[in-house]
């Protein structure tokens, strides 16, 4: 092995190519120069992701402790662990080869090549422990500002250059040149707003020449309203965003404003320790805000289980743990879980700290409602009302007259009222019906009316649906102050009526009285009975929500007496209409009769027997006089009118609230002292043992606050002095734009992660990002500006045979897209794409029977009026059938905190991608945008090329797309059924076929 070679070149001289001797790789480099390893970035981490599971802490095995210097040095049983300077005579070196004793790590698969050498390289090195403190991870390290690499090469346009440079001169390697303007202005589309670029877009940044041109495109993109839509698209599997609850009856839930408040924090760059801070505690800010308050949306992201018989206090505090959990995950990058059941084995998370995490979220106010006793009780927590302006402004006026309304009654209404004395006589006098005997009866949609001779009136025949009666009621014979409406039964019915439902009930939402042509104004009315859910007095104002109804009074006859607002005098023709517009089917009167009245007070023949006895009182105490007072204002066809206009008022309110979206939060309950949890013993619920107070992983910085909660959690999180926070952030926007993290397992940080591939570079990126005061746009800014971003992707066969993961950056990204953006790609090539952004979810075209709750009834209804076709972001996201092509792409189901989607490649993709009707839709729209582009087969293709791909197509793939135009074409003439399917004309059918081959495309479905 010569001087300065690689580990990885000597392992292949020792181990791969062949050796005599086991030794012999050992021996091989004996008198050479040895590269000098670093314990605690190199060699420490493969000690813990290997060996300290069984060596470390009392019980270690072999009584050899590898989680210390100390241990290290001091040996197990078997003696010295290593002899510096010589790795042939060092144990260590042969345990971890297998010679003379079982191998190890013991069961376990042997260590890598390039990890034996990387522990060989130092002992012969002379084993030293670095200055870091010896078991110490690199990542609870806080962050030094690294000095960048001074290379004099016009390649580095900013330190993320340096970094990237001084390693692959390192490793004897060169970047790849710059890729083309049109790859260029596709990479930045699609990684900046997740979109692709218009042919407009390609083309006037490929003629710009202006030194700056790439910079423009740049910053247009970071001002993008789509901006904020392609970045939240990421942290909404973060924040395990869902609109459904989960668990086997995963109900519908309102989260959408938190999916909003996230894109719109992005587009208005807001920095990263604010945005952390408000999701975990903006109820607890100074002066919380609504939006603040919506933010803590990303704690109430969690599943809910509401199934019976489940024990809610359990159910929440698996809540409670999945958010401490998930806050461990997306700002610290750790396995705290781990933890939850015993000390984590690879980390220095005890399983204390994981308690002390959880007693943070343990302090949440909950709303149990339903009967405990049948195992029906739920836990709920708090949701708010967030109105948009119009809305809110909206609501202030319906208030404001209401409470007029409601004053100028009050103001009214006295004890000395002349109306209310008046009242109290008239009441007592009995009151006398007359039957009317309508002259004509008849039914406008097809049931048959017949009056019998008593006046009563039933209908046969047709049911319809919907039902109007039309009675022609003929003169009146005196004035007429009242109307009653008999429902009245009959054995022709369901449970004898009165109505013609298949239960024989009814519901009449519009009665309207005419004389002589003449509407009459209904003031007020009273029933013996209507069922809880309706009122009776809508249906004098036509509320098809609501109107008299009498579920539950099945079966016996009811009536329903009506004072008009001003008597109608003797003589005039009568004119009664009956509507039945309910949403329940066939509701509608089946038997029934009408009468008139000239008393007084046409109600008082309803009146209950508690009142008629406080009426005819001469001594009432004050309560009594109210409850009577309010009674007579509820029948008053003077006051009937003014509190109908409060009852239409206070429709529109609750109309106006039932429009209004809510948004679930966080909510602290008032406590005094430090907030505090239970260990449980093995993660057991009922199994308590030690009682902790809310605190962080001891590895790390203290929180210093003797009473800390939620917000000192936020805010120690984002302190510059926390290791973690800022380098997990920017490895996962470094992630975004080259598929790989600088630490490739971007969930774990810890001694099982992966190790970072450019340690310094990730460092300063970590300091930086701080220090310009947690900018994200900046962070993406730099990385998209960089000489680095902007190399080709096109992969040589000596790159490929030297760095086929691309680990050292020698080659511009290139991976298969997220299936958002491949749904969203293909609505901005085809033209369908709706521009809006936010509200409520959507549900865009899907397979049938995919959704099927047998809770609720609800069933997946297809978005109309193009809704269908709003971003991937915006799609409904139920967690136990998600949106199915995003599946086959490897979306998440949300049900916990997804840190990485991993990706596959499957038939099931090409099959999702080839025939899903969306994808089939998109087609038919792009075909149409070729055909009308220009006026020859050449134009048409180019067309759709751009618009897929950014890039015009070479002579060769016009060629081979012009012969599958007319081969299909020539197919589709023969099959005008087929072609019909597919937009028309032999001529339309080809083009949807080869529109679909393009959108199939891998360098489509590809960013490159």
């Amino acid at each position: 092995m010569g001087k300065g070679a690689s580990a990885k070149s000597w392992v292949k001289v020792g181990m791969v190519v062949g050796a005599a001797t086991p030794f012999a790789f050992l021996s091989a480099n004996q008198n050479s120069s040895v590269p000098q390893v670093s314990f605690g970035r190199q060699v420490a981490p493969v000690f813990k992701a290997h060996c300290i599971s069984c060596h470390s802490g009392k019980s270690a095995a072999g009584k050899l402790d590898l989680s210390t210097a100390t241990g290290m040095k001091k040996g197990g049983v078997s003696g010295a662990l290593f002899k510096a300077g010589d790795p042939k005579d060092s144990l260590l070196m042969k345990r971890l080869m297998g010679i003379g004793g079982a191998s190890m790590p013991m069961g376990m698969p042997p260590l890598s090549h390039e990890d034996l050498a990387m522990v060989r390289q130092w002992i012969e090195g002379g084993a030293k422990f670095d200055s870091e403190t010896a078991m110490k991870h690199w990542a609870y390290v806080a962050p030094v500002m690294p000095k960048v690499p001074n290379l004099n090469s016009s390649w580095v346009r900013n330190p993320i250059d340096a970094f990237v440079l001084a390693k692959l001169k390192k490793e004897g390697l060169r970047p790849s040149p710059e890729a083309s303007k049109e790859t260029l202005i596709r990479r930045l589309s699609l990684d900046l707003i997740g979109l692709p670029p218009t042919p407009a877009e390609v083309s006037d940044f490929v003629h710009d020449k202006s030194p700056n041109a790439y910079e423009k495109v740049v910053d247009r993109l970071l001002a993008s309203p789509h901006y904020g839509e392609r970045q939240a698209r990421e942290w909404l599997d973060l924040a395990r965003y869902a609109d459904t609850d989960g668990y086997e009856k995963d109900l519908n839930r309102t989260a959408w404003e938190y999916r909003d408040w996230v894109i719109n924090a992005y587009n208005r760059n807001m920095p990263y320790d604010q945005f952390t801070v408000e999701q975990i505690a903006g109820d607890l800010m100074p002066n919380s805000t609504l939006q603040d308050k919506v933010a803590t949306g990303f704690e109430r992201n969690t599943m809910q289980n509401l199934e019976g018989g489940v024990n809610q206090e359990e159910a929440h505090f698996a809540v409670v743990e999945d958010r401490a959990e998930t806050t461990a995950t997306v700002w610290l990058g750790t396995t705290l879980m781990c933890a939850r059941c015993h000390d984590h084995k690879y980390d220095p998370f005890t399983q204390k700290d994981y308690y002390k995490m959880v007693a943070f979220y343990n302090n949440s106010v909950v709303l149990p409602e339903g009967p405990k006793d049948i195992g029906e009780e739920k836990w709920l927590e708090p949701r708010i009302p967030i109105p948009t302006p119009t809305q809110e402004a909206e609501k202030q006026r319906l208030n404001g007259e209401i409470a007029s309304l409601k004053s100028g009654i009050e103001s009214s209404v006295g004890q000395a009222d002349q109306r209310y004395k008046a009242w109290q006589v008239a009441a007592l006098q009995p009151v006398t019906w007359d039957v009317m005997k309508p002259e004509k009866a008849s039914a406008q949609n097809g049931a048959t009316l017949k009056v019998a001779d008593d006046g009563t009136i039933t209908a046969s025949g047709a049911n319809p649906d919907r039902e109007n009666y039309d009675l022609s009621l003929g003169t009146s014979k005196s004035e007429l102050r009242g109307l009653r409406l008999e429902a009245l039964t009959d054995p022709s019915f369901v449970n004898n009526g009165p109505g013609r439902a298949d239960n024989g009930n009814f519901v009449l939402t519009n009665i309207e009285l005419f004389a002589d042509g003449k509407p009459v104004g209904l003031a007020v009315s009273k029933t013996d009975y209507t069922q809880s859910d309706f009122d009776a007095d809508e249906a004098l104002v036509g509320n098809k929500e609501s109107g008299w109804a009498v579920n539950d009074g099945m079966g016996k006859p009811h009536e329903m007496a009506i004072a008009v607002s001003s008597p109608v005098p003797a003589g005039a023709k009568l004119r009664l209409v009956l509507e039945h517009q309910s949403r329940f089917a066939k509701h509608v009167l089946g038997k029934f009769r009408v009468s008139v009245t000239d008393a007084p007070d046409p109600l008082a023949s309803l009146m209950p027997a508690d009142v008629k006895a406080l009426l005819k009182s001469t001594s009432r105490d004050k309560k009594q006089e109210d409850q009577l007072l309010a009674y007579f204002r509820s029948t008053s066809p003077f006051y009937g009118a003014k509190m109908r206009e409060v009852k239409r008022a206070e429709r529109e309110l609750s109309d106006l609230n039932n429009q209004i979206p809510m948004a679930m939060v966080l909510q602290e309950k008032p406590t005094k002292g430090p907030l505090t949890e239970w260990v449980r013993h093995r993660g057991e619920f009922t199994s308590k043992t030690d009682e902790v107070n809310a605190g962080t992983p001891s590895v790390l910085p203290p929180l210093k606050t003797a009473r800390a909660d939620r917000l000192d959690l936020a805010k120690w999180l984002v302190s510059k002095n926390n290791p973690l926070t800022a380098r997990v952030e920017v490895n996962r926007i470094w992630e975004r734009y080259f598929g790989r993290g600088i630490v490739e397992t971007s969930e774990d940080f810890g001694t099982r992660g992966t190790p970072p591939t450019h340690p310094e570079l990730l460092d300063w990126l970590a300091c930086e990002f701080m220090a310009k005061g947690w900018d994200m746009k900046a962070v993406n800014r730099m990385i998209v500006m960089s000489s680095t971003y902007r190399q080709s992707s096109d992969a040589t066969p000596t790159l490929l045979a030297r760095d086929p993961q691309n680990l050292l950056l020698a080659r511009g990204p290139r991976f298969r897209m997220e299936a958002e953006m491949i749904h969203d790609v293909a609505l901005q090539a085809s033209g369908l794409l709706s521009p809006k952004i936010g509200g409520p979810s959507v549900f865009p075209y899907q397979p049938d029977g995919i959704w099927d709750s047998p809770y609720s009834g609800q069933r997946w209804m297809p978005s109309t009026n193009g809704d269908q076709y709003r971003r991937g972001i915006y799609t409904f996201w139920k967690r136990t059938a998600p949106y199915p092509s995003f599946e086959a792409f490897d979306a998440t189901s949300r049900e916990s905190c997804t840190v990485r989607r991993i990706r596959t490649n499957t038939p099931l993709q090409a099959l999702a991608q080839l025939n899903d009707k969306f994808i089939m839709l998109a087609s038919q729209a792009l075909a149409k945008k070729m055909e009308t582009a220009g006026k020859t087969t050449e134009t048409h293709i180019d067309e759709g090329f751009v618009r897929c791909v950014a890039r015009k197509p070479k002579p060769a793939e016009v060629k081979r797309l012009e012969a599958l135009y007319a081969q299909l074409k020539s197919v589709y003439a023969k099959r005008p059924k087929e072609a019909a399917k597919l937009g028309g004309t032999a001529d339309d059918a080809a083009w949807t076929m080869l529109a679909n081959v393009l959108l199939n495309l891998d360098e489509t479905i590809t960013k490159g």
